[in-house]
């Protein structure tokens, strides 16, 4: 059957520009202390945010952690090839996948959240900062 019969969808000039990184879910290995040293986490990318929990059937008990992913540092570790670091200032999530190949996955996710969160700062510009700027440039007559 031929091209012919199918429709495209119309599209709203945002929805044709809107490049969002795909949404990203699955087990990494993430690092607690010397104790317990690696342990298996349900990790989530949503809404340029990582978050874990302690299992996928837990979920619904609320995040044990998050980092935004606009602010993090992503890191491959540089001896092995399973494991990545994500950092905001202090805060670091030594991580460890199963594979090079879901290490990468990680990784490229991440480094796309990163990226399409600044073009959108770039394109759209700051709203909060104009909103705040005109508030206090009022509050000083």
């Amino acid at each position: 059957m031929g091209r012919e019969g199918l429709e495209t969808p119309d599209l709203s000039e945002e929805e044709e520009w809107d490049t969002d990184p795909p949404e990203l879910c699955g087990n990494l290995n993430k690092w607690t202390n010397y104790i317990h040293g690696w342990q298996q986490r349900f990790m989530a990318l949503k809404d340029g945010t990582l978050v874990y929990y302690k299992s996928a059937n837990e979920t619904d008990f609320g995040c044990r952690g998050a980092i935004s992913i606009q602010k993090a540092v992503v890191t491959p570790h540089e001896l092995d090839e399973q494991r990545f670091d994500v950092a905001v200032n202090d805060c670091v999530w030594y991580l460890r996948a199963t594979s090079v190949e879901e290490r990468e996955k990680w990784i490229l996710a991440l480094e796309a959240y990163r990226r399409s969160d600044s073009e959108k700062l770039h394109r759209h510009g700051s709203a909060m900062s104009l909103t705040s700027n005109s508030q206090s440039s009022n509050s000083t007559k």
